[in-house]
């Protein structure tokens, strides 16, 4: 299924005139129907799938960095990206303190298959985890800006699965103390 909203988000992107859904479409349109993207929508991440949750990033970080005039175009890109490796961690071998560590790596190499990167996009792919992987120097604000939104897309779609659940817990609850009439 074509992804057109982001979490939480009143904005349809496929439908919307809006100037920045436009933008938007324009930037990322071509990287939502390669098949490497679609591939992330068969991954967990968050209680959803990870392609939700990148697009989530890319278009709440756009959003953002459109607001304050910085690079929209490679937030856009970076952040859409920002998670394109194929297993699901608690599946796979790897200790969390690895996938923490080794998933942005492979999340660029990945991206670079897939396009040509700029030095700016590279670093938001690699960094994306900072704080949590300091290690690497170079930092864009445009990194910290996606690296913050990733974290804020995380509560943000534990709290939207919340809420679905408290719904459907409240709708099965009803169901039961009212009887059918």
């Amino acid at each position: 299924m074509p992804i057109s909203k982001a979490t939480a988000s009143r904005i349809d992107i496929k439908q919307s005139e809006c100037g920045a859904a436009v933008e938007y479409r324009s930037l990322i349109d071509q990287l939502l129907q390669t098949p490497e993207f679609r591939a992330l929508a068969a991954y967990r991440h968050h209680k959803m799938n990870r392609q939700q949750h990148s697009f989530n990033v890319s278009w709440y970080a756009f959003r953002l960095a459109r607001l304050c005039r910085w690079d929209a175009a490679a937030v856009a890109r970076s952040g859409l990206l920002h998670d394109l490796f194929y297993y699901n961690f608690r599946d796979s071998d790897c200790t969390k303190n690895e996938h923490i560590y080794e998933h942005p790596q492979q999340a660029l190499a990945n991206a670079r298959r897939l396009l040509d990167l700029t030095p700016k996009e590279e670093d938001i792919i690699l960094n994306h985890m900072w704080p949590m992987c300091p290690e690497h120097r170079r930092h864009y604000k445009e990194t910290y800006l996606v690296s913050l939104i990733d974290k804020y897309c995380c509560l943000l779609e534990l709290a939207a699965v919340a809420v679905r659940f408290s719904k459907s817990l409240s709708k099965r609850a009803m169901q039961r103390l009212i009887p059918h009439i």
